[in-house]
């Protein structure tokens, strides 16, 4: 198959469904003598702030001499943003052979796996047959039975505890804790984010059943955020004074915190110095969290999806923005709470353009405005290039441009607006093509 062909049939297995069962995956990570057993990984789970924690150890591990490697989902752009050694992404033509080597044997074995499966198979057999010294692996979806976690941890990490994906971890605090709380090994540490009191107890219980050292961010470590985005990181065992992030948020600064404390649980195993960590932290990148792709007007692309995500968004947006007006384009899959969300991006936008991604799940922007007009300007503008178009020319050079709502709405809009520069679309470019 080619490559699209082969991205197509990967897409469509089972019909995109979830299915959250461990058995499948095991059976077919057997078929290839378990690549996910020859090396120690970062394994992250939480509501938000996973992908973001992940790059950051990544980074850090990888300025520190490590072969290491990287497992996140969704991708904003290409699929192959999904599978990294070092500073490469796995190549189309390595997906096209993985996959159809993957393909025969779960086939032959009569193996049906899902997407999400297929996809975390490919990528650990990737990282075995390069050798990677460590992988930090980001969970799919809850934990107990994400299809990641057959990986052996050096560290367990749980970030955030808030509602998301609630057909699949229910809809109550405590049972989603525990989901995510399937992570935790038998004696392997487990570093947490800040967590609401009955969170933390549920999972301290759920460590002290395993054996497992636990630590949380706000009780065991802590960060302190200074001026100028700087922090300071008071840890287990060590203190680090004005650090600086290559993220934006305060959120951030939780996040890399977290991602600190369990380097230091794992220093034994994987040292890294002073200086991989600050430059690690400085220079980190992850596209959609905060990322300010123009300046004038000031265009900002952030993936929050989710309530605790968009409430970060809205928080960070007060301090951006300053006197200037913020014009939204939104979209949101139909199964999350854009109700919600709408009304508190509403709260620092002035006006808002609703679109739709091409895809069946995504939320009617009709729907959307019905819910929304009362509060704010909006238009619908079904196509989000069209869309994207419509808001830039409406923006004067002083005014904000926020995109939000869904990483595939990012997706849709990063390579329209990549490596452009606003004057350009003043000179009647158009949007319709992407570079």
């Amino acid at each position: 198959m080619t490559y699209t062909e082969t991205l197509d049939y990967i897409f469509n297995l089972r019909g995109g469904e979830i299915d959250l069962r461990l058995d499948r995956v095991e059976r077919a990570l057997s078929l290839f003598g378990h690549p996910e057993r020859r090396y120690p990984a970062f394994h992250i789970a939480g509501t938000n702030g996973k992908g973001s924690t992940a790059a950051m150890l990544h980074r850090i591990l990888s300025l520190a001499g490590y072969r290491a490697a990287l497992y996140t989902s969704p991708h904003v752009v290409s699929f192959t943003e999904r599978i990294r050694i070092g500073e490469g992404e796995i190549s189309p033509a390595e997906v096209v052979e993985l996959a159809e080597e993957i393909k025969s044997r779960a086939a032959e074995a009569g193996i049906p796996l899902t997407f999400f499966e297929f996809v975390t198979v490919m990528a650990f057999i990737y990282f075995a047959r390069l050798n990677a010294d460590v992988a930090v692996v980001e969970v799919g979806l809850g934990g107990r039975l994400d299809a990641t976690n057959l990986v052996v941890p050096a560290v367990s990490m749980i970030t955030t505890i808030a509602r998301d994906h609630e057909a699949y971890l229910g809809s109550e605090m405590l049972s989603i804790a525990r989901e995510k709380g399937g992570i935790i090994k038998k004696g392997v540490p487990v570093v947490c984010g800040s967590l609401a009191s009955e969170v933390r107890e549920l999972l301290r219980g759920m460590a002290a059943h395993a054996g497992a050292a636990n630590y949380f961010l706000g009780c065991d470590f802590a960060v302190a955020l200074k001026g100028g985005g700087l922090f300071d990181y008071q840890g287990l065992n060590s203190t680090l004074a004005g650090l600086k992030l290559g993220l934006r948020g305060d959120h951030q600064r939780r996040n890399g915190a977290v991602a600190l404390a369990a380097l230091e649980v794992a220093r034994h195993a994987f040292p890294v110095s002073e200086a991989a960590v600050r430059q690690g932290l400085e220079t980190v990148f992850w596209p959609g969290r905060l990322e300010v792709v123009w300046e004038r007007p000031m265009v900002i692309l952030d993936g929050a999806h989710n309530n605790e995500g968009i409430g970060a968004l809205v928080e960070e947006m007060r301090s951006l923005r300053g006197e200037r007006s913020v014009k939204l384009l939104f979209a949101a899959m139909e199964d999350k709470d854009w109700p919600h969300m709408l009304a508190e991006l509403s709260r620092v936008a002035s006006e808002a353009v609703l679109t739709r991604v091409p895809m069946q799940r995504s939320a009617d922007p009709g729907k959307m405005s019905a819910a929304v007009k009362r509060r704010i300007p909006v238009s619908v503008v079904e196509d989000p290039a069209r869309a994207l178009q419509f808001l830039l020319e409406r923006a004067g050079p002083e005014d904000v441009v926020l995109v939000a709502g869904s990483l595939y709405l990012l997706g849709e809009v990063r390579p329209l607006l990549a490596g452009r520069a606003p004057a350009q679309w003043a000179q009647g470019h158009s949007l319709g093509a992407r570079p």
